[in-house]
């Protein structure tokens, strides 16, 4: 081999090495997130009662107690509400844990799908910002502006198998 062969060599398995490694932590967390989960409890920022419809879809009571499960192959999964008095149909979700770069946190995209797996609000979704994951929490949030100040929603799941 000759000395050029031996750079590009070199240069191709330097970024493979580096491409590999900043997606580690977001195969690692797609594993710990496979399964079912239970959204435990939906709290916000401030205190008082809020009317807030959650990605277009029911009010934290609906959120509460409902059931999600992740399959990390395909990036798909479910959610179910459990209480009475709310749409208990499955809902289905494609979802995605974007890369962030230098950035500690990371986000947690979802978008709702169809019973036939086709996008309901076109090419939107949803981005939560993943506070923490392990093999039985997981906390999500959201951050937005509410009579001009900053307000955010926090759900907190835990595993259910």
């Amino acid at each position: 081999m000759n000395l050029y062969n031996k750079l590009g060599f070199l240069s191709v398995l330097m970024f493979l090495t580096f491409a590999c490694k900043s997606t580690q932590p977001i195969r690692q967390a797609e594993k710990i997130l496979k399964g079912n989960w239970t959204l435990t409890k939906v709290s916000y920022s401030r205190p008082g009662t809020f009317n807030v419809k959650l990605y277009n879809d029911a009010g934290a009571n609906c959120f509460e107690g409902s059931i999600w499960q992740f399959i990390p192959n395909n990036n798909t999964g479910t959610y179910q509400f459990t209480t009475d008095g709310c749409d208990t149909s499955v809902k289905n979700i494609k979802w995605t844990i974007p890369l962030q770069g230098a950035q500690q946190t990371y986000n947690f995209m979802m978008k709702p799908l169809t019973v036939k797996k086709k996008s309901i609000e076109g090419n939107k979704g949803f981005r939560t910002t993943l506070e923490s994951l392990d093999g039985s929490q997981m906390v999500w949030s959201q951050k937005l502006e509410f009579e001009g100040k900053p307000f955010k929603i926090t759900m907190n799941f835990v595993k259910s198998e």
